[in-house]
């Protein structure tokens, strides 16, 4: 203890204000390396590091995940280019992202001619992805050309998962644009009800399937129920 008080209050304070500053920089990196604790507008630190490691050896999610932080740090030229990467490597329906709709005709790249392929080709080996094209089917027209609600209906019953949310947009769309929903395509929304029902009694589709941003609800199925019955002759 001699040298410490040989060394002054000022030099003690010093070593002390370094002393938590280390301390904290030390728990900081550690902490970092908690992806579960972030997100695309928090990344940092071994988290971020690890997240562009992924990307760079061409693992889809890491790269989705790393163009969305470059996105919120303004680096939009970078995070466009790991994105569409992200969009054209894709090879099941769990790596079609909702950014690919977000960004339809108002992103260089993301064309809904260019979507679309890319969806129809990851269809073909994994049908999870006909979700996704229920979707971007039935997104109104001002939001993306792709727009058609004969395409849409086909995809109905394709479909691997409850889609309660697609099937409803695309009910809203086809009442709005007087588009007549075919006895065919009525079967096949009964049918994905019964999906719906399975998930309802806990049956949820794995991980690893393309599903709906939100789980389903009783009063989701009650409802589209309603809507469907309204379509009866």
């Amino acid at each position: 203890m001699a040298w410490w008080k040989r060394i002054g209050c000022g030099f003690q304070l010093l070593l002390i204000f370094s002393l938590l500053i280390g301390t904290y920089t030390a728990w900081w990196w550690i902490d970092s390396a908690r992806c579960d604790k972030q997100d695309e507008y928090s990344y940092h630190g071994i988290c971020l590091m690890r997240i562009q490691e992924r990307a760079e050896q061409g693992d889809n999610a890491a790269q989705w995940a790393y163009g969305a932080y470059l996105e919120t740090e303004r680096r939009e030229q970078e995070a466009r280019a790991w994105q569409l990467q992200a969009m054209h490597g894709a090879r099941v329906g769990l790596a079609l992202r909702g950014e690919m709709i977000g960004y339809c005709d108002r992103i260089p790249g993301f064309e809904a001619r260019n979507v679309e392929a890319v969806m129809l080709r990851v269809a073909q080996n994994s049908p999870d992805a006909h979700l996704r094209l229920l979707h971007l089917y039935t997104t109104p027209r001002s939001r993306c050309s792709a727009f058609d609600l004969d395409k849409a209906g086909a995809q109905i019953p394709l479909l691997t998962q409850c889609a309660h949310f697609g099937i409803a947009d695309y009910l809203e769309q086809a009442a709005s644009a007087h588009h007549r929903v075919p006895p065919a395509t009525r079967a096949a929304i009964r049918s994905n009800m019964a999906l719906c029902e399975k998930e309802l009694a806990g049956q949820a589709p794995p991980d690893t399937t393309a599903q709906e941003f939100m789980p389903v609800r009783r009063e989701d199925v009650d409802a589209l129920s309603r809507r469907l019955a309204a379509l009866e002759p």
